[in-house]
């Protein structure tokens, strides 16, 4: 359990934000910043969950980010029902994204890890 408190604690993050009622939650007026924040928030759902599996692999790094996609496609029906809130299917895009390129940095720094522990006498 110890792996994978980071995760389920990232995601209960995710689901308190997206439960606060009104528009959105972070809207300095940039346009399209909230895509960024999506993709940087599943980005970092997606490492961990990678993490927490220990995944290496292509196909083990693939389900982390189809995981936290799918997690992200459950938020926006979240906020449907949230006063306020909408579904959006570019957030959901901008998860997917963020998914992907999270597993992509825990690929790469799975694979300096192993190379460093690797290269020790």
């Amino acid at each position: 359990m110890k792996r994978w408190g980071p995760p389920l604690a990232w995601a209960g993050l995710i689901f308190v934000a997206s439960s606060i009622p009104g528009p959105a939650v972070l809207s300095p007026g940039v346009p399209h910043l909230d895509k960024a924040i999506h993709a940087a928030v599943y980005g970092v759902l997606a490492y961990l969950v990678a993490r927490a599996r220990g995944a290496q692999n292509p196909g083990a790094l693939a389900l982390a980010a189809v995981l936290a996609a799918l997690y992200g496609v459950l938020d926006e029906i979240h906020q449907r029902w949230t006063p306020g809130r909408d579904a959006d299917g570019w957030d959901v895009a901008a998860d997917a994204v963020g998914a992907a390129a999270g597993v992509v940095l825990r690929g790469a720094a799975g694979r300096g890890y192993s190379e460093q522990t690797r290269a020790k006498p």
